[in-house]
């Protein structure tokens, strides 16, 4: 039936405004974004993945998406920003942004020891000489700060250059990996909770005194259960209440309930030999579909490229979006700031470039560099395992979050390629 007055025209221009506007909506300036698009395109051709989105986000517009492939190569439903991804250690920032809410609460300090939280961290030993089973006491006790920078002197069981990766397997001590049986033979099997893996963790030594260099660790996952004790309710609900629904991110969660299992990606791992096979399929099959397990706060979460965008929104805003405020400007930037200890220089990316580190985020000091010609100073950001990276730029009202599924993450230069065609596109030079 055709529209016969003025109002009616009225109407369907609100409505159709509406809908461009709408959270998620992709706008059709996703056309402009051809250097976007083209790495994307380069890698599904390759066969390094089936499909990515990119989030691109100026301040006060919505999100421009770019979407290219499908679910997996071997499900041909077209990808799109409301597709489900692991996030991986892009689970780190929003376990950041949370502890950074109760910081704002007065109920966390920077410079608190980890102890008056976590009683069975206070009296913490360290590895000498590289042998576990040589120890001696720790120089100081860990600090909240510790925990957001990675210096706390915990390690991880994904990083064989620490002595303790072996400990931690045979500890049970994997957060994030989805395992139901013991990691090494004659081990423990996982954690099954966060009480019982900071219990566990208390009882292994350190890497390095608190506070006196940089490594990547379970240091998220640890600061899950700090939220959890401090909050008085379960890490999962209060990551629910204090930021996924007052942002608008139904999609995010440490599992993919049944409803939504066919928007699950596929994630591929490409072999030595150079073979690509499944790394962990998607829709009902993948472990990511049952429950949520231990809720692991480095990297546990599954979420939509929509979603996280809202969470990059919240930030480059400085803590408020669509009215809603979930941290106070002055948060955020003591978040996106260098809360490195004092003398620690955090350079693990660019040897010879000194760079800053916040709330379980790298920050780009002057000087700095993470990827040559990428984000200028003042940006931060973090990425994922299977490839997935994020980025806030103040310094141009840029974010942006890709999302790809691949292991490892190294085998190809996603992380610089979106870096570099965004801001190609954009005609920004950083």
């Amino acid at each position: 039936m055709p529209f016969t007055t003025s109002l009616d025209r009225r109407r369907l221009l609100a409505a159709l405004t509406a809908l461009a506007a709408a959270p998620g909506a992709a706008r059709a300036a996703e056309a402009g974004y051809p250097s976007v698009r083209a790495f994307l395109e380069k890698y599904r051709k390759a066969g390094a993945f089936s499909g990515g989105v990119v989030a691109i986000q100026r301040r006060g517009h919505a999100p421009d998406f770019v979407s290219v492939g499908t679910l997996a190569f071997e499900n041909q439903a077209p990808i799109d920003p409301a597709s489900l991804f692991r996030v991986y250690s892009m689970t780190k920032p929003i376990t950041g942004a949370a502890a950074m809410t109760l910081v704002e609460d007065g109920k966390l300090k920077l410079d608190q020891p980890l102890s008056d939280i976590l009683p069975d961290f206070k009296s913490m030993s360290v590895v000498v000489g590289g042998d576990p089973a040589k120890t001696r006491p720790a120089a100081g006790p860990i600090l909240i700060r510790h925990l957001l920078t990675h210096t706390s002197g915990l390690s991880y069981n994904i990083d064989d250059r620490s002595p303790l990766a072996k400990v931690y397997l045979m500890n049970g001590l994997a957060p994030g990996g989805r395992d139901t049986q013991p990691l090494l033979p004659g081990g423990l099997p996982p954690a099954k909770d966060l009480d019982e893996f900071g219990a566990r963790l208390a009882k292994l030594p350190l890497d390095f005194d608190p506070g006196t260099r940089w490594q990547y660790s379970v240091a998220a996952d640890l600061m899950g259960l700090v939220i959890q004790k401090v909050s008085g309710m379960s890490f999962w609900e209060f990551l629910s209440s204090r930021l996924f629904q007052p942002l608008g991110m139904p999609d995010t969660d440490f599992m993919v309930p049944a409803g939504k299992v066919a928007r699950l990606t596929s994630v591929y791992f490409k072999t030595k030999a150079g073979a690509v096979v499944v790394g962990d399929p998607g829709g009902a099959a993948s472990p990511f579909a049952r429950d949520r397990d231990l809720p692991s706060g480095g990297g546990g979460l599954v979420a939509s490229t929509r979603d996280y965008a809202r969470f990059n929104a919240m930030l480059l805003n400085e803590g408020e979006l669509d009215g809603r405020r979930v941290l106070k400007a002055e948060t955020v930037r003591l978040a996106r700031s260098n809360l490195m200890p004092a003398g620690v220089p955090f350079d693990a990316f660019a040897p010879g470039k000194v760079n800053g580190f916040g709330a379980f985020m790298q920050v780009v000091l002057p000087g700095g560099m993470f990827f040559p010609g990428s984000e200028p100073p003042g940006s931060y950001g973090w990425s994922g395992a299977a490839g997935t990276t994020m980025w806030i730029d103040p310094t141009n009202a840029l974010a942006v979050s890709c999302m790809v599924q691949f292991f490892p993450s190294g085998a190809y230069p996603v992380y610089l390629d979106s870096r570099l065609s965004t801001y190609g596109d954009l005609g920004i030079k950083p």
